[in-house]
């Protein structure tokens, strides 16, 4: 309770102390008039735009206040929506892994969800008789080989043999050493095709299962698709090539540059979104699917004259407080161009260099308001 009043006694302070030292020059009459802004069109400004509304403030006034100024500046502009997303698995990089015959798994080499798998490294060992009278054939045809009169016959049954076993999943190594070995070997190990991360496990040890049932699905997490929701309105921002990037709240500061790949064409039913997928490189494995992302796309981008969003006062018209002098601050009528969460484009009423209030610019309104009215209500109590 004692720490507000404080604040009002503050605040009663400085708005007496504004309306004691305020400016007592005579209003400019007040006149319509037009002006180009960049685009080259001529707009009308409101009446009361080529009015002088000045404040005079102290010091200490300026203390209170905790009025801070900036420069208007030129610099690049551009206009930019964030959306809210989720990463997820790339689709397309996703490789599901079967099986090759039928028969028994006796052994799986990878057990655990989110295990890394390399190209090469075992998956799983395979019991299955279908294999093992292929197998048995090729050595048979190889035991043969001498005794039949048609050398280049033989050959043919033989390469035969071994392309059915490379078709079943074999490797070349394993036929090579089943051909110097001679023996059959009652289980047959199949190794992974690609390199990638362990997403699903769909079988366990000792279960039967037939030729292409899916048995892991592997996937390559080289890139990302960050999925996002957006008002159909807002498609068109897509095709006008606007540069397209992510953030991360577990990579504060890093930027990722997002291409997108996809749009959903049509919508459901009493629905207003779309769904849309952006893609993102991760080559070094720091993102994860399921990671909350924010989309930015950056569009209309220009020079232009710029101040901070928080100068702008607006209500009837648009204002801001531009500071004169020592003391001295005036209050602008000015028309804004492209903007974003941060700056706004000015069109008219502000030049280059000019200082601008970024905080305390209420407080100056307000106290301009009580001058005013002040004023009116000295007039109106005088009789004619």
């Amino acid at each position: 309770m004692k720490n507000k009043q404080i604040i009002v006694v503050v605040a009663l302070y400085f708005v007496v102390s504004v309306m004691s030292c305020t400016d007592r020059r005579s209003p400019v009459q007040k006149q319509v008039h037009s002006s180009m802004d960049n685009s080259g069109r001529h707009v009308e400004m409101p009446e009361d735009s080529t009015q002088t509304d000045m404040i005079a403030l102290t010091k200490r006034d300026e203390l209170y206040a905790n009025i801070t100024i900036d420069t208007v500046r030129v610099k690049t502009i551009a206009e930019y929506t964030v959306l809210p997303g989720t990463t997820s698995f790339d689709e397309r990089k996703i490789s599901v892994v079967t099986s090759r015959i039928r028969g028994r798994l006796d052994k799986l080499f990878v057990t655990s969800p989110q295990q890394w798998v390399e190209t090469g490294q075992p998956l799983y060992a395979i019991y299955s008789e279908e294999m093992l009278s292929y197998e048995n054939e090729l050595l048979v045809l190889l035991q043969q080989r001498s005794q039949l009169s048609n050398i280049k016959q033989s050959e043919q049954l033989i390469e035969g043999a071994r392309r059915r076993l490379l078709l079943y999943g074999l490797t070349s190594g394993q036929i090579a050493a089943l051909e110097k070995n001679g023996n059959v070997s009652p289980l047959d190990t199949f190794y992974s095709p690609v390199s990638g991360t362990l997403t699903d496990l769909s079988v366990s040890e000792g279960q039967y299962v037939e030729t292409g049932a899916p048995l892991f699905r592997i996937a390559d997490l080289s890139q990302l698709w960050i999925e996002a929701q957006m008002y159909v309105s807002e498609l068109k921002w897509l095709f006008e090539k606007p540069d397209v990037t992510a953030e991360f709240d577990a990579y504060p500061g890093m930027i990722f540059p997002v291409t997108r790949v996809f749009d959903n064409p049509t919508l459901e039913t009493g629905q207003k979104i779309s769904l849309v997928r952006f893609l993102v490189a991760n080559g070094k494995h720091t993102l994860k699917p399921g990671m909350l992302a924010y989309v930015s796309i950056r569009r209309n981008e220009k020079k232009a004259l710029v101040i901070p969003k928080s100068s702008i006062l607006v209500g009837n018209i648009v204002t801001a407080w531009v500071r004169t002098g020592d003391g001295m601050y005036e209050s602008r009528v000015i028309l804004l161009g492209i903007q974003n969460k941060k700056e706004v484009e000015v069109l008219n009423g502000l030049k280059e260099g000019e200082l601008i209030v970024t905080n305390g610019a209420y407080l100056l309104n307000s106290a301009l308001v009580l001058k005013k009215g002040a004023g009116m209500q000295g007039m109106g109590g005088m009789k004619m």
